[in-house]
């Protein structure tokens, strides 16, 4: 059994010296445990350290190295300017964590080859999408943030074609691109959240259970779409999913 640290992949393009994009490969489990905190929200100083439970001389010390490498930096806090707000200047792209490869994970994509040898029509982008992400799981690999980004790219080529200025037409032209592109059944229920499940879901319906929602594509698709339809940053997050052990996956999207 591997003991080796986990590590997180950056894409800094703020290296001062530095002309070319640039890849960081964070080794530190204390700098993976501050970047961890903030690519999910910026925090300032205070509520950094009560997060890690490290002493505040050992988060200062990482910070600053961060913060020299151009992959962190803060602002004034405008509540109260002796405080510093800290957040993550460079692109998450996804982590490495040997720790978590199970043995039972390396045969599922054999698994999944043959479950699709069976059916007599193939669906190749479930195929494809499942076998990526089976690979991705085997070696330890997160790149979540890569899978949300393409959804996100996608969600912006497809949006003229499903718009309408109609939110409930605009929810009925989203339902049927999903299911003539097999990506699955889509129901809408509106509200102050907007509430999103989908049967049958192209990205997870056939995974193994991992105990966290896997559905990033899809994610990034409907992300981008409802931005642009309500010209806001919304928040969406994935509740259930077919790889949480759920029969169904379910979004929730919000101011």
């Amino acid at each position: 059994m591997t003991t080796s640290n986990p590590i997180q992949i950056i894409l800094n393009q703020n290296k001062p010296d530095q002309k070319m994009v640039g890849i960081d490969i964070i080794k530190s489990p204390m700098k993976y445990e501050l970047l961890d905190l903030l690519r999910h929200d910026e925090m300032n100083f205070d509520e950094i350290v009560e997060n890690t439970s490290k002493s505040k001389a050992s988060v200062s010390m990482h910070l600053r190295d961060l913060r020299e490498e151009g992959i962190v930096d803060y602002k004034a806090d405008p509540t109260d300017n002796r405080k510093k707000i800290f957040y993550l200047k460079s692109d998450f792209l996804g982590s490495i964590d040997s720790n978590k490869i199970k043995k039972a994970q390396k045969d599922q994509t054999e698994i999944l080859i043959s479950d699709f040898e069976d059916n007599d029509e193939v669906d190749y982008t479930t195929l494809l999408t499942h076998i990526f992400k089976s690979l991705l799981m085997e070696y330890g690999m997160d790149m979540s943030p890569i899978l949300q980004k393409l959804g996100n790219h996608i969600g912006e080529y497809i949006f003229n074609q499903l718009y309408d200025e109609d939110l409930e037409i605009f929810a009925d032209n989203i339902t049927s691109y999903w299911q003539k592109n097999k990506l699955g059944k889509l129901y809408f229920k509106m509200g102050a959240i907007i509430k999103v499940t989908c049967i049958d879901c192209f990205e997870s319906r056939s995974m193994q259970k991992s105990g966290t929602p896997i559905c990033n594509i899809e994610k990034g698709m409907l992300e981008t779409l409802f931005n642009k339809f309500f010209k806001l940053d919304l928040n969406i997050e994935e509740i259930q999913c077919y790889a949480m052990g759920d029969e169904k996956c379910v979004f929730e999207i919000q101011p």
